[in-house]
C-alpha cells in the first residue's frame, strides 16, 4: 500500500526515519560490558516514546529486561498496540512501561539508563538537569552507567531544512528558530508523500541546546565518575556521521557533530575503562 498522509502512521514514520534500535541495543550491550566487565541485563530508557530500543534489547537475550519511562501516554499505548505484537508473550512480560515524569519516577535499580534522541533537552535549566541527573544516579546499581546523546556544530542552530528521501516518503527536519542567549531551539519534523499529501508538524520539539561542557560539569556535580564523551566520526565521502563512536578528550569543530556523554555511578569494583576502543552505532539523524 502506498503511503499517504491519510494512511501513514506518524510513529511508524518516525521509527523508519530517525531510529536504529537494533544497532543501538547491540551497541549499548557491548559498550556496557566493556565498561563494567559484566553483561547488561536491565536497561531503563527515559523519554522512551514507543520503546523501540527496549523491544530490540529484549530480543537480544532471554534474561534481558527493560523499563520505559515517558510522560506522554500516546506513544506508550502505541508501543503496546504495535511493538508488543511483534514480541512473544514472555518477551512482553520483561518490559515495564511507566507513564510518569523522569524527575519523580522510582524504579528498580538498572544497569544502564539512557536518554536518547535529545529528549532530556526539554529540561531547560541547570537546576532541573542536575535534579534529573541525581534522580538517575539513584536509579542505577553501583557501577551502573548513564548515557545521553548530544549534538551541535556551527550548522545545527541555523534556521534551515534538511530533506531525506526514504522508502515511500520524504522526511524533513526543520530548525525553525534558535535563541543564542537562552539556547532555546525549536525543531520540527514533517513528512511528505508521492501523492503530494503532507503531515506538517508531525513532531515539534522545544529544547535547550545543551553544550558538552555544561553536560560534563553537571554529570560531575551529580556525582558521576569516569565521565567521558564518545564522539562519532565523519564519513569523508558523505560528510555524514559514519556510525563509529570513539572515546575522545577533544572533538572536532564541524558543521554538525553527534556524541554520547557517559558517566558511572561510583563503585569500588569498577572495571578500568578502555579509552581507545571504537564502537559501532547505526546511522543517526535528528
Amino acid at each position: 500500500m502506498k503511503l499517504t498522509a491519510k494512511t501513514a502512521d506518524k510513529y511508524d514514520l518516525y521509527i523508519r526515519s530517525v531510529q536504529t534500535p537494533e544497532a543501538d541495543a547491540r551497541f549499548l550491550s557491548k559498550r556496557f560490558r566493556r565498561l563494567t566487565g559484566r553483561p547488561l541485563r536491565l536497561l531503563r530508557e527515559d523519554f522512551c516514546g514507543t520503546a523501540n530500543l527496549l523491544c530490540e534489547f529484549i530480543r537480544l537475550h532471554s534474561e534481558n529486561k527493560g523499563i520505559g519511562v515517558d510522560l506522554d501516554p500516546l506513544p506508550l499505548q502505541w508501543c503496546r498496540e504495535n511493538n508488543f505484537l511483534t514480541l512473544k508473550p514472555n518477551q512482553q512480560n520483561r518490559i515495564t512501561l511507566i507513564q510518569r515524569s523522569v524527575l519523580s519516577v522510582k524504579t528498580q535499580p538498572a544497569d544502564l539508563v539512557v536518554a536518547f534522541n535529545y529528549s532530556y533537552a526539554v529540561l531547560f535549566t541547570r537546576p532541573l538537569m542536575l535534579r534529573y541527573l541525581k534522580q538517575t544516579m539513584k536509579a542505577l546499581r553501583p557501577g551502573g552507567v548513564f548515557m545521553l546523546d548530544a549534538h551541535g556544530g556551527s550548522a545545527v542552530p541555523v534556521e534551515d531544512r534538511e530533506v531525506w528521501a526514504l522508502d515511500g516518503f520524504q522526511y524533513t527536519w526543520e530548525v525553525s528558530s534558535f535563541d543564542p542567549i537562552s539556547h532555546e531551539i525549536i525543531c520540527k519534523i514533517h513528512f511528505a508523500f508521492p501523492d503530494g499529501s503532507r503531515i506538517k508538524n508531525a513532531f515539534v520539539y522545544r529544547w535547550r541546546l545543551w553544550t558538552l561542557p555544561e553536560l560534563l560539569e553537571l554529570y560531575d556535580h551529580a556525582g558521576f565518575r569516569n565521565v567521558h564523551v564518545l564522539w562519532e566520526g565523519t564519513d569523508p565521502h558523505t560528510n555524514l556521521g559514519n556510525g563509529i563512536l570513539r572515546r575522545v578528550s577533544k572533538g572536532r569543530a564541524e558543521g554538525a557533530w553527534y556524541a554520547i556523554v557517559v558517566g558511572q555511578k561510583p563503585d569500588a569494583s569498577l572495571a578500568k575503562a578502555v579509552p581507545d576502543s571504537s564502537y559501532g552505532l547505526g546511522q543517526v539523524k535528528p
